[in-house]
């Protein structure tokens, strides 16, 4: 995996909260940023600065086939719409990756600049290029 690299394009436009994440700790099932996220938690931080408030899905984060089972029935409901070869006027997008062969088990926020802001367990909040993940990347999704 590519080593994430944070630069001033990355942040242009952001909310200056969203740079205010990177370091925040992982935490298994975090919700609360002074103590730490894991990746749906920070999804639901980023949306929440957006103005958008997004479900909270309680499963464990290394739970990989319940994962991949929540994240196949939320696409099959209709409440996420898949956006097509996104661009940066179409952020925030929840990204959902593939980190686990042929399960959707992460999830993370497309940022400008082809950027996304992700949270793992081995670094923390950090924003990575997109072109690291893009073999793994299950779809682009905005709530309906």
């Amino acid at each position: 995996m590519a080593k994430p690299i944070i630069m001033a394009s990355d942040l242009q436009g952001s909310l200056p909260h969203i740079r205010d994440l990177v370091g925040v700790p992982f935490v298994n099932g975090g919700r609360n940023v002074a103590e730490g996220l894991d990746c749906w938690g920070l999804v639901m931080e980023v949306f929440r600065q957006y103005g958008i408030i997004l479900p909270d899905f309680t499963i464990d984060t290394f739970a990989y086939q319940a994962i991949d089972a929540l994240a196949g029935e939320e696409i099959e409901s209709r409440k996420w719409e898949e956006v097509y070869n996104p661009a940066d006027h179409d952020v925030p997008l929840v990204i959902l990756m593939r980190m686990h062969p042929n399960l959707i088990t992460h999830a993370g926020v497309l940022l400008r600049s082809n950027r996304i802001i992700h949270t793992m367990k081995c670094t923390g909040v950090v924003i990575s290029r997109l072109i690291a993940f893009k073999s793994r990347i299950a779809g682009y999704y905005r709530p309906c």
